[in-house]
């Protein structure tokens, strides 16, 4: 099992984790890591408990608002695939009725035309 030595808020930890794990476990530390700094520089030196509390505390409001932000974002992306389904479908019925309405308008045209044929030959006729 792999040992990791952390550094958070000017402090060293040596830490355990899974083999593969290293990698991750060394980027949550960088977090937690730059909240204990900002911790620091403004506040000025903290118990390891306070300092580690209040950086988790920070990352924790930093994920609920990213959590916020991307469930407002699928919803969004949940309106817009639905806009975009009923203008599909839409589409869709237009599309299927064209050829209906220019079968009709082609039936229309052809008696128009054959009654003016129709009307043509009398006028010639008399």
């Amino acid at each position: 099992m792999p040992e990791l030595k952390l550094s958070i808020g000017e402090r060293d930890f040596e830490v355990a984790c899974q083999e593969g794990e290293e990698n991750f476990l060394t980027e949550a530390a960088n977090l937690l890591n730059a909240e204990s700094q900002k911790l620091v520089s403004q506040l000025g030196r903290l118990s390891e408990s306070r300092m580690l509390l209040m950086a988790g505390l920070m990352l924790a409001d930093k994920m609920i608002n990213a959590e916020k932000s991307l469930n407002e974002r699928e919803r969004q992306i949940e309106q817009k695939e639905s806009e975009l389904e009923r203008s599909i479908s839409a589409a869709r019925v237009a599309s299927e009725s064209k050829p209906a309405f220019a079968s009709e308008i082609s039936d229309l045209l052809s008696k128009t035309a054959t009654r003016l044929e129709k009307v043509a030959k009398i006028s010639s006729d008399q």
